[in-house]
């Protein structure tokens, strides 16, 4: 069986625009700071469709720039900026400002360094970020654990957006190992298939986090 990566693409993609759409229109029963993380998937949503119509048009398209730039660069530094909003404790807050800190120096300096940085996939400056992203996702979990929050944990957004996080990149990291250092190991074919399954999945998750959350008043 030939797995169609342009159908795979076509069904996230979708996904992802449905998502962006109810974001919107409830967002007003999210938690504060949903307008950086609307503001993420929005920009996500608009790349990943210009690459799937670029791919649909077979135009010779090189998206690392933009996956660089709008992706690894500004997406990221949204969703930090919405773990900040979010999190109460001030000796979180500064643990999550070092960790920005460390991403924006990390991205400047691979930047610097590598000589292809905006013309290939960084992977190693990429596998910094999704670390660090993990880490800030910890610093949201353990606030909701020690919270009131914990009793509703159901309703309560950011829990949603951390599971479908961790889900999304965390998910698809092992896949950019086997691909980065022994690619013959995979057939291509399984690993866009597992990669259309992580983003399914992540993205299906944030729809149920739209829908289930409420504000807590």
């Amino acid at each position: 069986m030939v797995w169609n990566r342009e159908l795979a693409g076509i069904l996230v993609v979708v996904l992802m625009i449905l998502s962006f759409i109810f974001l919107i229109s409830k967002r007003k029963k999210l938690e504060k700071g949903t307008d950086y993380f609307i503001a993420a998937i929005g920009v996500l949503t608009i790349i990943e469709v210009f690459c799937t119509l670029k791919r649909l048009s077979k135009t010779m398209y090189n998206s690392s720039l933009l996956y660089v730039i709008g992706i690894n660069l500004i997406v990221f530094l949204l969703f930090f900026l919405y773990f900040q909003k979010i999190l109460i404790s001030k000796k979180l807050k500064r643990a999550n400002l070092l960790i920005i800190a460390i991403f924006l120096f990390n991205y400047m300096v691979s930047a610097l360094l590598v000589d292809d940085f905006f013309t290939t996939f960084p992977f190693f400056s990429y596998f910094v970020e999704v670390i660090l992203i993990t880490g800030s996702i910890y610093l949201v979990i353990s606030q909701t654990f020690n919270s009131d929050k914990i009793l509703s944990l159901g309703t309560y957004f950011p829990v949603w957006v951390c599971l479908s996080l961790l889900v999304t990149y965390l998910g698809v990291l092992p896949l950019l190992i086997v691909s980065n250092t022994a690619a013959y190991l995979m057939n291509l074919n399984i690993f866009f298939a597992i990669l259309f399954f992580v983003n399914f999945a992540g993205y299906s998750i944030l729809l149920v986090g739209i829908f289930k959350a409420k504000k807590d008043t």
